[in-house]
């Protein structure tokens, strides 16, 4: 009796199993939806993007909605009864414009709702600073001493709530000690809005571009030991819209060293403080 209840119970076991497989083999699972949501400060703007980045359409109710740091309302793009629902298929973004006139300094809350269906809408909801005047964006050097044929790692950062431009392909290396530029990122681009007019990407709130320099000039030569300095540029409108201001940054001096030089070393020859 033992051996027959055994029995049955791999049996059972057997057809359990089988009948799990044929349910995955003729439902598969549902792939979620995928949204990758930002906000960003255009002038007296706010922009609030979502964007499906998964691999099955995704909806959005069309209703953007702000609250202030109390929970109390301070714009809605149109009311959640008759807010029309939006299909957002892979890859493609939808984005909400909030206008931020006479709207005082502070920290927001803005909120929509998107599900993966039109049954299950979720809430979704990003913080938002904002910022009366726009931050100045830095550029540095992960440290200040390189032994020779070290890498220099260099970063821009955006420190404004507002979105500004970088041109990517223009940052230039100068040899403090001779004046030269001895490295140049792309040698097809210079400063302005020229050449490379389409080198421009939008760089966001805290957000950095971080580049690499192996200490060789546009010849492929390592450089000489001695200081130096980067300088890359931006704009804190989209160079793409007509007329604008392009301003330029530079790091505080840095120091390839020679072969064998302590960093307590150099400090003490240049006998230089930055003031940069």
């Amino acid at each position: 009796m033992e051996n027959k209840s055994k029995s049955n119970a791999r049996t059972w076991t057997i057809v359990t199993i089988e009948v799990a497989l044929l349910i995955i083999l003729l439902f598969p699972p549902m792939v979620s939806a995928k949204v990758d949501v930002s906000v960003d400060q255009l002038d007296d703007r706010m922009k609030f993007e979502v964007k499906n980045v998964g691999e099955q359409p995704t909806f959005v109710l069309n209703a953007l909605t702000v609250l202030d740091e109390k929970g109390n309302v301070v714009y809605t793009s149109q009311d959640l009864s008759s807010a029309e629902l939006l299909k957002i298929e892979p890859g493609i973004s939808y984005s909400f414009e909030w206008n931020m006139d006479n709207i005082p300094e502070g920290k927001y809350k803005n909120k929509i709702y998107q599900g993966d269906n039109k049954r299950n809408l979720r809430p979704i909801s990003l913080d938002f600073l904002r910022g009366k005047r726009q931050g100045k964006p830095i550029l540095f050097t992960g440290k200040q001493f390189y032994k020779i044929g070290e890498d220099v790692d260099m970063t821009l950062m955006n420190m404004g709530t507002r979105i500004i431009y970088v041109n990517i392909n223009n940052w230039e290396v100068k040899n403090l000690d001779t004046g030269n530029v001895v490295y140049r990122l792309s040698q097809d681009c210079s400063f302005g809005y020229g050449g490379c007019a389409d080198s421009f990407e939008p760089l966001r709130f805290l957000k950095a571009i971080e580049k690499t320099w192996n200490q060789k000039d546009n010849k492929g030569n390592q450089v000489v030991p001695g200081k130096y300095e980067v300088t890359a540029e931006y704009s804190k409108k989209d160079p793409s819209s007509g007329k604008i201001k392009i301003e330029t940054i530079s790091t505080k001096k840095f120091y390839i060293r020679p072969q064998g030089k302590e960093h307590r070393d150099e400090a003490k020859d240049t006998g230089e403080e930055d003031h940069n």
